[in-house]
């Protein structure tokens, strides 16, 4: 093959990989963890390989090399069984419909490697090793291509043999070391942005989100509240007597009770609401999709679980109490800040009447 046609080859393998890896960045960034995710890479590797089979290079009529085995070989990795599962039907698919004297080979070597891939991803990692030397074990893997060769007449798997076997394997090792590289990188900064983005965003005595969180899941609920007539709860509590706590235990118990708190709620609250630590002791929780009745209930929960709650300090037995507000955005007050008012009054009145109860307000 002449030398012009291996670098455009060449090009458009590059261009091929660096739409993979966007391609790839924007899955793990939004794709939530699990088969869904699994399913989406598997999904994405198995159009890439599609893509390379749509433009090979071709040894001879029916006969041609890919990046196929490259994303084969690497899904194992970032999709797990499930992904490789979905790559490698669709590759088989379409390599089958293909045709050729080498589809039936095509097919078979498509499952061979993805198989190799998967049983490497199996092993100890201190036998496989990680960085460069894991690549270069993978990249050796997609010699399991070769078996192609086996459903070949005899003197055209020769001739292959003879004439293609070392650039093919040469061309899928180097390209399972780039490729694998870059997909590394982009899964490590990834990892840190999102770290990054969590710091940001949850306080890190309670682990509960910031205020910055409670606003724009609020801002969020007004829009509904007010276009769609869906209905949002606020209950803010304060710890009662917290001055108190951190004067007779310090300060670090203080943050105990705090974290404690924070636990009680999130264990009692959905998955759908927000809780979120507002300041000092006052911790605000954001009921989607929840009238008065149903938050008063859910607010009478986590004040009895907490007043339940014993906690320790030198052998002593200590109680804690909240006292709470509940509002919700009935009409015509559906604004966030309206209710969020609303139930800081319900807050005072329940800290005027007693402590350790719950109030509720009117949005209005």
């Amino acid at each position: 093959m002449e030398i012009e046609s291996h670098f455009a080859s060449f090009v458009r393998v590059l261009g091929q990989v660096a739409v993979i890896v966007y391609a790839f960045s924007w899955v793990i960034r939004t794709v939530e963890r699990g088969v869904l995710k699994s399913v989406a890479v598997g999904l994405l590797f198995g159009v890439g390989g599609i893509l390379s089979m749509s433009d090979p290079i071709r040894w001879m009529p029916g006969v041609f090399q890919d990046g196929r085995s490259v994303l084969l070989v690497l899904t194992p990795i970032y999709g797990g069984p499930v992904g490789t599962v979905v790559a490698v039907i669709m590759m088989a698919l379409f390599r089958f419909a293909a045709g050729g004297i080498g589809a039936v080979g095509g097919v078979v070597g498509i499952m061979a490697v993805a198989t190799t891939g998967y049983v490497l991803t199996l092993l100890p990692r201190q036998w496989i090793g990680t960085g460069w030397k894991r690549s270069a074990l993978f990249g050796l893997a997609t010699g399991a291509s070769l078996i192609v060769l086996a459903f070949l007449p005899s003197p055209l798997a020769h001739q292959l043999l003879v004439s293609a076997t070392l650039p093919a394997m040469a061309t899928n090792f180097l390209g399972v070391l780039l490729l694998s590289d870059l997909l590394e990188r982009e899964w490590y900064r990834i990892g840190i942005q999102r770290v990054l983005e969590n710091e940001a965003s949850v306080d890190p005595l309670t682990r509960l989100p910031n205020r910055r969180v409670l606003q724009r899941e609020g801002d969020r609920c007004s829009k509904e509240a007010g276009t769609r007539r869906i209905p949002f709860s606020i209950i803010m509590l304060d710890i009662d007597h917290f001055k108190k706590i951190n004067d007779s235990y310090g300060h670090s118990f203080g943050d105990t009770v705090l974290a404690r708190v924070a636990d009680i709620i999130r264990q009692t609250v959905r998955k759908t609401d927000i809780a979120a630590r507002y300041g000092g002791e006052e911790i605000v929780v954001l009921l989607p999709n929840t009238d008065t009745r149903a938050a008063a209930i859910v607010a009478e929960k986590i004040r009895k679980d907490i007043e339940a709650t014993v906690l320790t300090f030198d052998n002593n037995a200590i109680n804690v109490t909240v006292s709470i507000g509940v509002a919700c955005s009935d009409e015509p007050a559906t604004d966030f800040k309206h209710v969020l008012e609303a139930a800081d009054k319900a807050l005072y009145r329940a800290k005027a009447g007693g402590r350790n109860r719950v109030e509720k307000a009117n949005a209005a």
